[in-house]
């Protein structure tokens, strides 16, 4: 990942910068060896030091001999530089050195049989610029920090120096905005020849420029040598020396990579020997343009670094900048590189360099995709000396570039032509005759396409044009609108031969790509219409086979978007077929075998097929989870009704109702004639009775009971009416819908079987106790699991109970209580001493004692109240401790003990979430100095439980504390719904 300057850094500023960039340690080259360096080669590192500064770390290695030749490069997964010392070596285990550095991580020290690695960690998300010089036993290598980012504070900084720009305008920090001395440290000034003075020296050195000038770069070398040999501090060893590197360049010009570190090595050493030298500058510009070419582009910045600190006024400046930008570009470092052209512009005005500049400018415009500001730029060239465009060709392929992409044919073609007829053997030709071609094919003029990639396949066989030529030919050809009389073929056919299948041509550009380069982009282009042809063709397997090896070969191709939006329609495509034959299973596998691309898919479509073959198998949860998944890809309006229907009822279920409610309004007034529209309605009803508003509540579902419904369907509905009409206190109409729903409920035997007992419990509500004993009968008589027929056996024995029909209530409980269900069990046995306590309770009341009550002191009455308060208070937060600490330890209630009794409500805790208790109407009777009766109304709700009656407490007290002895319970009635 590269890392690009946000921000625009002014000129004066940006050189500020770029002058700390490199420390004085980087001179090292030019430092008198040490006097304990060791005269052999290096076979082992001694010390590895580092030093920080702001610009920068600096590593110090030193070694125990000379620093050998070393091979240096970059790795980007992990980041890290890498040195290698090639020569033999000590054997030792390998070393971490652990350094504080916001650059660095560590570095690592390892010994081989031929060489000695070095390796630092990099931190960050880039390799950062660095450079290397070694002098005799030490190696100093530079790491530079990230450059600072323009910021408010830094401008401020920057008008400062433009202040004191006119005082000190010959002293800048940087390049000079005057054009460089042209006459210093050139190749002129080298070449120089003065009067012959009729010396040894003087004629060796005429005899070796002579041949420099002749061309005769192996005379060169052999005669500079021997001329720095024999006269080593003579007054020809300098230049000798810089123009002995330029000779060896050229010696060496075709075989670069093979020599690169002698070349470098020769320009060190004649930097090492005259560091003061004027010729300084143009072997550094020659040694990063070394680098340059061998690929070591953050070597090649460093070395443009140096000329730009330390030799801002020479020749080899202007140069530097334009490299450095040229490299930058390369790295796709454009914020930096349109930095240094800018400053260029503004600082070289007339000069080619400017109009150089500009051109860069316009391509590094164009390749980060500003075609109008690039075509700006190129139009004001053109417009400001009408010679430019013979001058300078590029600036017409650049027009004709930015033209085509900005969809102007025309004008794209007639600058693509201008290039092309001034530059007829530019090696780019193939290409820009391809981009010509496809400028005819989108205005649909394909004959003269047709025509032109046909040249460029005669003319250019092994360039890129051709393959892109021969895929243009095999798209038109599936499109089936290629018609050429004389036909194409492949790169290996002759032109005239029968035309090819678009699979074959495609498979053969394929397989030439790949034996060439197999980075090359027209092999991602190759693959990605193989698929598209294998999709056209409905062999969706293939087409996914070949999706995949595009995918994986070329992770990050640059043609992620097409290849997505490719694969999308193919999955949807194969998946509708599924869809088509019913065939639901299968659309699920395929979801789970190709769920890798899946994941690339960002077309809702595929995902729209999925949920709805989940719910044609009514696999609930996995359609909801497609559903969100299309959600998330479509807008409101695009949305349809199922997708609208399941993510509203999945947000109904988890509670959030105002989202809910959105997604269900959404529906109802864009699809209002859709077969979800009722239940939509429906949830509406249910949305408004979970907020309490009953009255809007009714209205829904009375709206959903006006579509045609089936049987089943309208008696859930009409449940649901009933209970808002029955909470809104409408109860002659909430008991009509009840009768109405249970005249329907047979048809949902299969269907809805849970409908029994809602219509039951609808019955018991509202004070019909025998409906609801038949309702929860038919309940009974449906229900599978055995905890819901107990549940329903509870309600058969309450309704019993509302009927005086005590006998076959507790016949019901005591078959419950017999089961030995921890919970059931003793809420039956609860229910059947709450019975039994009545009856004796009804006896004492026809028969009541003689003694009347005591009258009660006002302190008993506040102690017996606040008694009262914190068992309400403490049995509704749960508080199990303060709830016990009320009653005494003789307490006896429904056959339970207080350790049993604690037990039991211990149950009723962890069994619900919440607990309210309300009270009311409190009675306190005295009837003694030590006893007392008290008894109140009491309502109950848990979660979903709740009950209301009468509850009596006889207490005691001892030791000046009151206390509960046993407590009685008679309901009213009783309500749970599921």
């Amino acid at each position: 990942m590269e890392v690009y300057v946000k921000g625009r850094l002014t000129p004066i500023l940006f050189f500020l910068l770029l002058f700390l960039v490199l420390p004085y340690h980087l001179n090292a080259t030019t430092s008198p060896s040490d006097s304990d360096s060791s005269p052999g080669l290096m076979t082992r590192v001694v010390s590895v030091a580092t030093e920080e500064s702001k610009s920068g770390t600096t590593v110090n290695v030193l070694g125990n001999g000379k620093i050998p030749d070393y091979i240096n490069h970059t790795l980007d997964f992990p980041l890290r530089i890498v040195f290698d010392f090639c020569n033999a070596a000590d054997w030792f285990k390998p070393k971490i050195i652990f350094v504080e550095s916001p650059n660095l991580k560590r570095i690592r020290l390892g010994y081989h049989k031929e060489k000695i690695r070095l390796v630092l960690d990099v931190k960050g998300t880039d390799i950062p610029v660095y450079t290397a010089m070694s002098a005799n036993n030490r190696l100093t290598i530079f790491v530079e920090s990230a450059e600072i980012v323009d910021t408010p504070e830094i401008q401020k900084k920057e008008d400062t120096v433009r202040k004191q720009e006119p005082e000190h305008k010959g002293k800048s920090n940087e390049i000079s905005g005057s054009q460089p001395d042209s006459g210093i440290g050139t190749l002129e000034e080298l070449l120089r020849i003065e009067p012959d003075d009729g010396q040894d020296d003087t004629a060796l050195f005429f005899k070796n420029v002579d041949a420099y000038k002749a061309q005769n770069w192996s005379g060169a070398v052999e005669g500079l040598t021997h001329l720095i040999k024999t006269y080593p501090n003579g007054r020809y060893a300098e230049r000798a020396s810089f123009l002995l590197a330029k000779s060896y360049e050229h010696l060496y010009s075709g075989s670069l990579s093979a020599h690169f570190r002698e070349l470098k090595r020769q320009y060190q050493d004649a930097i090492g020997r005259f560091p003061d030298s004027v010729y300084v500058p143009e072997a550094l510009l020659a040694m990063g343009d070394l680098c340059y070419k061998a690929g070591n582009y953050y070597e090649a910045v460093a070395y443009y670094n140096l000329i730009g600190k330390n030799y801002k006024d020479s020749a080899a400046a202007l140069p530097a900048l334009m490299h450095k930008a040229r490299v930058l570009g390369l790295k796709k470092k454009s914020g930096e590189a349109l930095s240094i052209l800018r400053f260029v512009v503004a600082h070289y005005p007339g000069t080619p360099e400017e109009t150089e500049a500009k051109i860069k400018i316009s391509k590094t415009l164009y390749e980060i995709n500003d075609f109008r500001k690039s075509l700006s730029i190129l139009s004001e060239l053109r417009a400001a000396n009408s010679e430019n465009i013979y001058r300078y060709p590029q600036i017409s392929l650049y027009l004709g570039n930015n033209y085509y992409q900005l969809g102007d044919s025309v004008k794209a073609r007639e600058n693509l032509y201008r290039f092309y007829n001034s530059c007829p053997d530019e090696e780019m030709n193939h290409l820009v005759l391809t981009k010509i071609a496809d400028t005819y094919r989108d205005e649909g003029l394909l004959g003269n396409a047709t025509k032109i990639y046909q040249l460029v396949l005669t003319r250019y066989p092994e360039k890129e044009g051709a393959l892109i030529s021969l895929i243009r030919l095999a798209e038109e050809q599936e499109e089936g609108q290629l018609k050429i009389e004389r036909g194409i073929a492949s790169l290996t056919v002759p032109i005239g031969r029968e035309i090819e299948a678009p699979a074959e041509i495609y498979e053969d550009v394929l397989n030439t790509i790949l034996n060439k380069d197999e980075k090359n982009p027209l092999a991602q282009l190759a693959l990605l219409r193989i698929a598209i042809l294998y999709h056209r063709n409905k062999d969706y397997e293939k087409s996914l086979e070949t999706f995949k090896r595009l995918l994986k070969n070329y992770p990050l191709t640059k043609l992620r978007e097409e290849t997505k939006d490719a694969l999308s329609k193919t999955l949807e495509d194969m998946l509708n077929k599924e869809m088509k034959g019913a065939r639901y299973t299968n659309i699920i596998n395929i979801y789970y075998r190709e769920r890798e691309l899946f994941l690339l898919v960002d077309s809702p479509d595929p995902f729209l097929t999925i949920a709805r073959a989940c719910a044609k198998l009514n696999l609930a949860s996995f359609a909801t989870e497609m559903f969100a998944r299309a959600d998330s890809l479509l807008s409101d309006e695009e949305k349809p009704a199922d997708l609208l229907f399941c993510m509203g009822r999945d947000e109904f279920r988890k509670e959030k109702l105002n989202r809910a409610l959105s997604r269900l309004n959404l529906l109802t007034e864009h699809f209002p004639h859709d077969k979800n529209a009722p239940h939509a309605y429906q949830l509406k009803g249910r949305i408004f009775v979970k907020q309490k508003k009953y009255v809007p509540a009714v209205q829904m579902f009375s709206t959903a009971l006006g579509y045609d419904l089936k049987a089943c369907d309208r008696a859930k509905i009409l449940a649901d009416k009933a209970s808002a009409l029955a909470a809104s206190k409408r109860k002659e109409e909430a008991l009509n819908a009840t009768k109405e729903a249970d005249r329907l409920k047979d048809n949902c035997y299969i269907a809805y079987c849970y409908i029994y007992k809602e219509i039951g419990d609808l019955y018991l509500d509202l004070g019909s106790a025998k409906e609801a004993l038949a309702a929860f009968n038919g309940a009974l008589d449906v229900e599978k699991k055995e905890e819901n027929k107990i549940l329903l056996n509870l309600k058969i024995a309450q309704c019993y109970r509302l009927l005086n029909q005590k006998k076959n209530c507790l016949s019901v409980y005591n078959q419950i209580a017999s089961l030995n269900e921890p919970f059931w069990s003793n809420l039956a046995r609860e229910n059947i001493e709450e019975i039994n306590f009545e009856s004796e309770f009804k006896k004492i009341t026809r028969n009541p004692p003689p003694p009347p009550a005591l009258p009660i002191t006002e302190p008993d009455s506040a102690a017996i109240k606040q008694l009262i308060t914190t068992w309400q208070q403490a049995w509704q937060q749960k508080d199990l401790p303060r709830y016990m600490a009320c009653y005494s330890d003789d307490f006896y209630s429904r056959g339970l003990t207080r350790t049993r009794w604690e037990r039991y409500r211990a149950k009723i805790n962890g069994r619900y979430k919440n607990i309210q208790v309300s009270l009311s109407n409190l009675t306190v009777e005295l009837l003694s100095s030590t006893k007392a009766l008290t008894s109140f109304d009491q309502d109950y709700r848990a979660d979903q439980y709740h009950d209301w009656g009468k509850k009596t407490m006889r207490l005691i007290k001892k030791d000046g504390t009151w206390k509960i002895q046993r407590e009685t319970w008679l309901r009213a009635a009783e309500e749970k719904k599921g």
